[in-house]
């Protein structure tokens, strides 16, 4: 009786024996590639929005009455390596455009192609601002 009970309460597990640890070696692996890919789309998300700094704070400085060389200079402390400024005006207002290739910089992810980041900024100059370069 007592053995009866017991292979009731812990049945032989047979074939599946080693199932949990097969399961748990591809479990890691993805978990892992999930982890990274999250960590690289925050990377692109942060350089997203050093590109909408960047282009709001060139705007603002253009606006102002800076020249666009002290300006672009002010972008390129923000804005991400790499990244290109275009400034244009049109009548009243200033567009200010900031464009960067954000590739990773893991070894194991360099084979990536780069995704394109670029923010844009409109302001309208300040009265006693020239708007002609």
């Amino acid at each position: 009786m007592l053995t009866t009970l017991w292979t009731r309460l812990h049945p032989r597990r047979g074939r599946d024996r080693g199932a949990v640890t097969a399961e748990v070696a591809f479990a890691i692996p993805v978990l892992l590639a999930t982890m990274v890919f999250g960590l690289w789309m925050a990377g692109v998300v942060i350089a997203n929005i050093r590109c909408i700094d960047a282009a709001r704070d060139v705007a603002r400085a253009i606006a102002r009455g800076e020249l666009p060389q002290s300006a672009q200079q002010l972008a390129t402390h923000t804005a991400p390596e790499g990244a290109t400024v275009s400034i244009t005006h049109d009548g009243q207002d200033i567009h200010v455009t900031v464009t960067a290739d954000v590739t990773p910089e893991w070894p194991l992810l360099a084979k990536l192609p780069p995704i394109h980041a670029q923010a844009q900024a409109t302001i309208q100059s300040e009265p006693a601002t020239p708007t002609t370069p």
